[in-house]
């Protein structure tokens, strides 16, 4: 399944709401998580999951009312010298 990183908005969620919302992302199925990383003072959330399609990922994304800047398919992965196409 394709790899995706998608930008979404938390304004105004403290820090017990944005762990809350990170674990109920990290245990869910339709989507696999792989990571999210949010910084509360900026009012941004970063995630990496896999997804059948991004169609999928942006329904599972509105589903759960959270706001989507955008969503990027990954098709190139660099890491430590090691080039991986998806």
């Amino acid at each position: 399944m394709p790899l995706y990183f998608s930008s979404h908005t938390t304004a105004c969620l403290t820090k017990q709401a944005l762990r809350q919302l990170m674990k109920e992302f990290l245990e869910a199925k339709e989507v696999e998580v792989h990571r999210c990383v949010a910084g509360q003072i900026g009012g941004r959330m970063l995630i990496e999951a896999v997804a059948p399609d991004q169609r999928t990922l942006e329904k599972w994304f509105e589903a759960r009312r959270i706001n989507c800047e955008w969503v990027l398919r990954v098709d190139l992965d660099a890491q430590r010298g090691n080039i991986v196409e998806y």
